[in-house]
């Protein structure tokens, strides 16, 4: 299960950049100085990878900004919008030219339903691929069947992102399968946007009937002695299928707490077998766009 080194499994999400995200962000986003101590850090770690999207906020024009500062080079992964093929090679473009990039590692569909209704907009995609200026494809996903209805219609993929933490564990029966098929899966809401790291006993009244799980999993980090965050990341990064675990950090320094997530992966076994019981069916709490406003 161990067979990459664990930097080798992180993309460095980058949504704070742009947007005050996350249940318990209280801070807003980072300085652009803050930003450029973060991408330095994650380059000297060994991470190659970000994951960007249009709509958060100004993240790819602080991106393209601060890599150009510091002379930075990462595989870039964006999202765009699914819309009729002339706008979604805009969007292409427009993302391009924020993040000051002729080409790029990636552009994934945000949203699986969108891409329903405008079937034509993938053709986009394979455009750009085909063309040069990004080298994979790709959609993120919120549901199973999402995953299954594209590998049954034969859809050409690189890359899908989900959702997996130790409460949402709805693909990981797809994501071997996804894999074996050469398509690549990147993890994302391994903390589910802070949740997961709250003492249960502060988590506002909508999540009161997660408390016993919320309780389960922080006993099972202390009697495993691997600190929450760190048993987060590696169950994420660790299961099964995944190739990449998208973390979101504010500091260096919070980067550096994920990174030592490393020197845990003695535990992975464990903490696969010990979560298997956390995992929680109800889109109403393990998907954040159902979550009452802050």
């Amino acid at each position: 299960m161990i067979d990459v080194p664990f930097v080798q499994r992180l993309a460095l999400g980058t949504a704070q950049f742009g947007l005050a995200y996350g249940i318990n962000n209280n801070v807003g986003k980072p300085a652009s100085a803050i930003v450029a101590e973060i991408l330095l850090e994650a380059a000297n770690a060994g991470i190659t990878t970000l994951d960007t999207a249009a709509a958060y906020g100004d993240s790819e024009t602080v991106i393209g900004t601060e890599l150009a500062a510091h002379a930075l080079t990462f595989e870039l992964i964006t999202k765009v919008g699914a819309a009729p093929r002339p706008n979604v090679t805009r969007q292409i473009d427009d993302s391009l030219a924020r993040l000051r990039q002729s080409t790029i590692h990636g552009v994934l569909f945000h949203s699986f339903t969108a891409l329903q209704q405008h079937p034509d907009a993938y053709d986009a995609l394979l455009d750009a691929r085909a063309s040069g200026r990004i080298k994979c494809v790709g959609v993120s996903l919120y549901h199973p069947w999402e995953a299954e209805w594209l590998l049954e219609k034969g859809w050409p993929l690189d890359i899908v992102q989900v959702p997996f933490n130790a409460l949402d564990q709805r693909f990981a029966p797809l994501m071997p399968e996804l894999a074996r098929q050469g398509i690549q899966v990147h993890a994302r809401s391994a903390f589910l946007q802070g949740l997961l790291l709250r003492q249960p006993a502060t988590v506002p009244p909508f999540f009161e009937p997660l408390r016993p799980k919320l309780e389960l999993l922080h006993r099972i980090a202390n009697e495993i002695q691997v600190p929450l965050a760190a048993a987060l990341l590696l169950f994420a990064a660790y299961t099964p299928g995944v190739a990449r675990v998208v973390i979101g950090v504010d500091s260096r320094v919070n980067l550096r707490e994920n990174l030592a997530a490393a020197q845990y992966v003695y535990a992975v076994k464990t903490l696969y077998a010990a979560f298997q019981p956390l995992a929680e069916n109800s889109d109403s709490f393990i998907l954040p766009y159902t979550w009452p406003p802050r």
